[in-house]
């Protein structure tokens, strides 16, 4: 039976209203947790807890990307002068480096707390609230690090000190600006100016953390990040005890942050000075080097300028190229004249002599041409042989021959001035065709010299913006939102602290009850047992205090208990589950001993003999016969007696119960040693078929079906089957019994019927 799989239907059928209902009979003790939850929240909340503020501000970063804000620095920075800062992260990661924070907490003596010493609970105090400084020497071996002291004021003059340090409660006396030279440290207490009457203040202790682990504590409680995705605003939030201390400290780091930016800054544009004062020297001697160049080129090319030159040496080749080109008309006309000359007679004239620009051979080519016109002339009335004509005949030869020989010589003079010319216009194109790669030449040299005049000019533009940020300097950090708490501390969340508890006050007593049903093994509602069998349940009786019979008698008042009431729905029921046939014969049975089914049987049989119903009333658990004795009466004679001593007759086996005629009981009788071959004997049968027809009603208790099959064997004389289970006692696995007997139909018309069940509020 303990391989039974308790899984026979899920638990999904149940609604949130039964769920619900199985934990409102524990309403007190959810009430009571809820109620202790809360006033521990409240004792937590006003004596534990410590309240946590967070402030915020905002700062503006002017330029990123440059150390200064004096002008245009973005080209230094291109020939590698100069490294900046190049993002909002990387200031980030400046402003929450472990550097600046501590030297906030060094120069504000931050890693000293002091508290007002409370019955209870010790409160921390800052600034103003404190009349006192303390001055310690940190650099001894035996610094006190989370040694908490006390500290109580005896006059304007003098105080006490009491710790407890290596197991020893140490007090001393000291007086204010003397240096106290203890165990636990050495250190000075100044009484601050401005406190007139030191004795009005209580007693307070003072503690001295470890600088490293308040640095690693500070910036786990300090968060900057970009206030928008395209700006250059940082947003700061710092989480502390104190509002007062938690704004001075954000407004701390971020002056320590600022006077950094600005010492870092003045150090670079010095450093930048530095550097261009460098550069221009080596510029200077640079830019020298260059116009000496630029002297030695022009002097070396006997050049002043290459662009004049080069027009000049265009023009003059020109020049010669075009004299060369007159000369040579020249020539051409003479050799013209001088083919003449060579191949005609006297008596052809010479052309040309207009175009010739020699005027002597000008002259004698037109004093020949009108000889030798005045010769024809007069050869037109003269003989050849005529002195005149032969005197003009010796006169054009003797011009003919002048003027060949002028003509040789002018032609020859003039093809020699054409070739120096053609000399002089080619050494000119030579010199042109230099031109280009001295114009390249001189052209790099100026080049070189324009950059360096350019960069020294820059540099000497950027010394002067240098040299007035140092005369004036200005952070490029500007602060938008001073540092400011707010009015109500992050943590503990009030409301949500006391929500935790209220839930918690649920939980815990719910929880408790889920695990208590969720570890029972015993059936404690009819929720449960329809979650568990499908088989159908009958009523439930609820735990009834008192006798063990319930008084059912018709003469009786209506003022019945609720286990009446029941009883009779329960008769109601089986009437209205079986409407078929009338349920004549009912089967008392159950898994185990104790469930209530002798309880239910003698009850019941009472209930249906109250209205009328002729009721016979029968003890078949023949194992442990019990049924009698609720009636106080014995098991003497009975059943057994019947079927074992042929020819008794029942009605003398009947017994009756006070004054209710039309209830009889039939005990088990004699104890017998085979009981399951008892059962199965015929003389069963006859005695329920006789009973049948002189009984309205028949019930019959038997033995738990668990334990024996007793019940199985009278099976076939019963109308319904009343399956008992009691409430808290019935195991879940016993379910399966009946389960089992429900769906193969082992007993007749089987219904389940819960005992002992918690009595509910009744109707008047």
């Amino acid at each position: 039976m303990n391989d039974i799989n308790f899984d026979l239907k899920t638990y999904e059928s149940k609604n949130l209203g039964q769920v619900f209902k199985s934990y409102t009979k524990y309403w007190p003790f959810i009430v009571a947790s809820v109620i202790a939850c809360l006033v521990l929240v409240f004792l937590y909340l006003r004596y534990l807890s410590q309240n946590q503020y967070e402030i915020n501000s905002t700062i503006y970063l002017k330029s990123i990307s440059s150390g200064k804000n004096t002008g245009d620095i973005e080209g230094f920075r291109d020939f590698g002068l100069i490294k900046t800062s190049q993002s909002l992260e990387d200031e980030i990661g400046i402003i929450t480096s472990s550097g600046i924070m501590e030297e906030v907490i060094s120069k504000n003596f931050l890693n000293i707390s002091f508290y007002d010493k409370g019955n209870i609970k010790d409160v921390e105090i800052y600034g103003e609230e404190v009349p006192i400084q303390i001055l310690i020497d940190e650099n001894t071996e035996n610094i006190p690090y989370d040694q908490f002291i006390d500290l109580i004021f005896i006059d304007e003059t003098t105080y006490q000190l009491k710790t407890e340090y290596e197991e020893q409660e140490i007090s001393s006396t000291h007086a204010f600006g003397e240096t106290v030279n203890t165990k636990y440290g050495i250190f000075t207490i100044l009484k601050k100016p401005e406190v007139r009457d030191i004795t009005n203040y209580g007693p307070i202790k003072f503690v001295l953390t470890d600088k490293e682990q308040l640095v690693t504590n500070f910036l786990e409680n300090l968060s900057v990040y970009p206030d928008n995705d395209t700006g250059s605003l940082l947003r700061m939030t710092f989480v502390s005890t104190h509002k007062i201390k938690g704004e001075d400290i954000l407004s701390k780091l971020i002056d320590t942050y600022i006077e950094r930016t600005i010492k870092y800054e003045n150090e670079l544009a010095e450093n930048t000075i530095k550097i261009i004062d460098n550069r221009l020297k080596l510029l200077s001697g640079e830019i020298e080097n260059v116009e000496k160049s630029v002297v030695d080129f022009k002097t070396r090319n006997v050049i002043t300028d290459v662009s004049s030159n080069a027009d000049t040496y265009i023009q003059q080749s020109n020049d010669y190229k075009e004299k060369a080109s007159d000369y040579q008309s020249q020539i051409n006309i003479l050799s013209q004249i001088e083919k003449t000359l060579l191949n005609g007679t006297i008596e052809n004239s010479i052309g040309g002599g207009f175009s010739v620009n020699d005027r002597t051979l000008t002259d004698q080519i037109s004093k020949y041409n009108t000889t030798l016109l005045e010769r024809q002339n007069l050869s037109q009335s003269a003989v050849t042989s005529n002195p005149l004509i032969v005197k003009l005949d010796a006169t054009l030869s003797n011009l003919r021959q002048s003027i060949l020989q002028n003509v040789q010589s002018t032609k020859n003079g003039l093809t020699l001035a054409k070739r120096n010319l053609q000399d002089n216009a080619s050494r000119y194109d030579a010199q042109l065709a230099r031109v280009p790669g001295m114009e390249k030449q001189l052209l790099d040299i100026s080049r070189d010299k324009s950059t360096k005049e350019g960069l020294y000019l820059y540099l000497l533009q950027k010394r002067e913006e240098e040299v007035l940020s140092l005369a004036a300097p200005a952070s490029s950090t500007r602060v938008i939102n001073q540092p400011k708490a707010g009015l109500y501390p992050i943590s503990p969340n009030k409301k949500l602290t006391y929500l935790a508890g209220l839930l918690i006050g649920l939980f815990l007593p719910i929880s408790s009850i889920y695990f208590k049903n969720a570890l029972n093994t015993k059936i404690s509602s009819v929720e449960e047992i329809n979650n568990l069998t499908q088989t159908p349940v009958v009523g439930e009786i609820p735990r009834h205090s008192g006798t063990k019979l319930i008084v059912t008698s018709p003469d009786e008042r209506e003022e019945q208990s609720q286990t009446l009431e029941l009883f009779r729905l329960l008769r109601f029921n089986l009437e209205y589950l079986k409407k078929d046939h009338k349920n004549q014969t009912l089967l008392i049975t159950s898994s185990i001993k104790g469930e209530g089914k002798t309880f239910i049987a003698a009850n019941l049989a009472l209930s249906l003999a109250s209205i009328g119903e002729e009721v016979a009333l029968l003890s078949l658990d023949l194992r442990q016969p019990t049924l009698m004795r609720y009636f106080n009466l014995d098991e003497k004679l009975g059943i057994t007696d019947f079927i074992i001593k042929k020819g008794i007759d029942k009605e003398s086996l009947f017994q009756h119960y006070n004054d209710i005629p039309n209830l009889k009981l039939l005990g088990s009788g004699i104890v017998v040693g085979q009981i399951s071959t008892t059962l199965m004997h015929e003389r069963i049968g006859i005695l329920i078929n006789e009973l049948k027809n002189e009984f309205d009603r028949i019930i019959i208790d038997t033995a738990p079906i668990g334990l024996v099959s007793d019940a199985y064997a009278i099976n076939p004389y019963v109308d319904s089957t009343i399956y008992v289970v009691r409430n808290n006692f019935t195991k879940k696995e016993h379910l399966r019994i009946v389960d089992n007997i429900y769906n193969n139909g082992k007993l007749n018309n089987c219904m389940i019927l819960l005992n002992e069940t918690e009595p509910k509020e009744a109707y008047n």
